[in-house]
């Protein structure tokens, strides 16, 4: 009972329109794409050509076989529309693109309409080969044990009626689905320009770079002194809770001259007798010296002048005098921050007495600050040029440095030297002082043949890859071997001077496989 070899799992008659990608153009300073739409109208992607990135306010002039028109811009960067259909049969479209001071000219050939198929019939179940078979021999076999019963040929009858064989060729019934391709290396990965827009996909050509060569070493950073203050005691005194000059807390803005701590000196009894002893002869004596003042003044002319004047200047000495015996003495002192700052940390607290060495208050400037580093290599400390530093505390993102100088001698503590860097300016959001980083040391330059960003680099079956942009729609996994690595950039052996290989979003397209 076999039967030719059809295909059994054929879907139902349906008409099928076929997949077809956008037709692609790639100019000097454009690539462009057109997709049509379910409407009728087409859908212009226009990015550049370098680096991929979708271009924006641009002028489409677009020119057919009997008819003309520019795009409009949509809601979407870089996506336009035309208001034309695609016509049945193959035409050649022109477009000229004008955008940021760059003009290119594209042609679109072979433009249509998807095809319209229809799909095989399906094809006939095998039971309906076989059931009509099965039925005439179990017939015939019933007609053969009748007519030769008394022969005894049932036997002869069984294996006539025991049915057909169901042979037939080795059509696929579509039982099991087919397994997925794994990576092949070197094959090509097509992705829909509108995806590689979603994506945020960017390419740059491949070229000879000079790249910086790096030293990473540790380091930490440090306030400016400029920008630094601790402020310590004058005398042993003890720390006084006044209302009127609360105690700063962390993180507080404070201005030079403004009062961060008060304190009352503290004097032994004899110390403290000597002081009030001095105390009250100068108030006697400013006593006396306001009385003859006053007679002075009460005699008038017969007084001179210059004695009047001369009694004045002593009763002012006493009175200053007194205050300072008063003030830095015997009463409170008011202890002021000398710069503008941040406090960083207090030491103290209300009454505790505190010495001539004691640290109360640290002041810093937020926006000054410095890096201190640490290189055990004299080649590389006599090479030092600028430097950058990063942290994992504070991660992707780099700090420029300016060197200032690098010490001429070796610590004793950790057998270093060490190179001072000054943070630049407006670039030191997110670091504290005290704050461990690593600082890359710049030591020099160097010519690499074809280098990429690290970020273009992706591994594939064991193997370094990268994705290399054949057309405006089509990635090539290309296999390339990584000569060496220097500070952000990749010198790479597998790609030629001026392809475009995509340095943002290399994992998505791996993914995409």
């Amino acid at each position: 009972m076999a039967h030719g070899g059809e295909d059994h799992s054929a879907p139902p008659v349906v008409a099928i329109q076929t997949v077809q990608p956008g037709f692609a153009a790639d100019g000097t300073a454009f690539q462009l794409v057109l997709v049509p739409e379910d409407d009728g109208h087409v859908l212009v992607y226009l990015a550049d050509a370098d680096s991929n990135a979708p271009i924006g306010g641009a002028r489409i002039d677009a020119e057919a076989p009997g008819w003309s028109g520019q795009a409009q811009p949509t809601a979407g960067t870089g996506i336009y529309r035309l208001s034309w259909s695609l016509p049945t049969a193959p035409v050649d479209m022109t477009l000229m693109v004008s955008a940021d001071g760059r003009d290119d000219l594209l042609l679109l050939a072979g433009l249509a309409r998807p095809a319209v198929i229809e799909a095989p019939a399906v094809a006939e179940p095998h039971w309906r080969h076989w059931w009509g078979g099965a039925l005439l021999g179990g017939l015939a076999s019933l007609i053969l044990v009748l007519v030769l019963r008394r022969k005894r040929l049932a036997v002869l009858a069984l294996l006539v009626a025991s049915g057909p064989a169901f042979a037939h060729s080795g059509e696929d019934h579509g039982e099991q689905a087919a397994p997925a391709p794994a990576p092949v290396v070197g094959a090509s990965v097509a992705m829909a320009k509108s995806t590689q827009f979603l994506l945020g996909i960017r390419t740059e050509r491949v070229a000879a770079r000079e790249a910086a060569q790096t030293v990473r070493v540790p380091g930490r950073v440090m306030p400016d002194p400029s920008g630094f203050a601790r402020v310590q005691p004058s005398q042993p005194a003890r720390v006084v809770a006044d209302p009127a000059f609360p105690l700063p807390v962390p993180g507080q803005h404070v201005k030079r001259g403004q009062v961060v701590a008060v304190l009352e000196p503290t004097l032994s009894t004899l110390e403290r007798g000597e002081k009030r002893a001095s105390l009250y002869r100068v108030e006697g004596e400013i006593t006396l010296a306001e009385r003859e003042l006053a007679r002075q003044e009460a005699l008038g002319t017969i007084v001179t002048a210059k004695a009047v004047e001369t009694s004045r200047i002593r009763l002012e000495q006493l009175r200053r005098e007194r205050a300072q015996i008063a003030v830095t003495q015997l009463g409170r002192e008011l202890v002021t921050a000398p710069v503008d700052g941040v406090i960083a940390d207090v030491h103290v607290v209300p009454g505790e007495v505190v010495a001539v060495d004691k640290v109360m208050v640290e002041i810093v400037d937020p926006a000054r600050l410095r890096v201190e580093a640490v290189t055990h290599d004299p080649a590389v400390a006599a090479r030092i040029g600028a430097a950058e530093a990063t942290t994992r505390l504070v991660p992707n993102h780099a700090f420029p440095l300016d060197l200032l100088g690098v010490s001429p001698k070796v610590d004793a503590v950790d057998q270093g030297i060490h190179a001072l860097f000054a943070v630049r300016p407006g670039h030191g959001d997110g670091l504290k002082v005290g704050m461990p980083v690593d600082v890359h040391l710049s030591v020099g330059a160097t010519r690499l043949r074809m280098a990429v960003p690290r970020d273009a680099l992706a591994e594939m079956a064991g193997r370094s890859v990268v994705f290399v942009l054949t057309a405006p729609e089509t990635f090539e996994a290309r296999p390339v071997k990584v000569e060496r690595l220097i500070g952000p950039l990749a010198e790479i052996d597998g790609v030629k001077p001026g392809e475009r290989v995509v340095v943002q979003g290399a994992a998505q397209l791996k993914s995409a496989r």
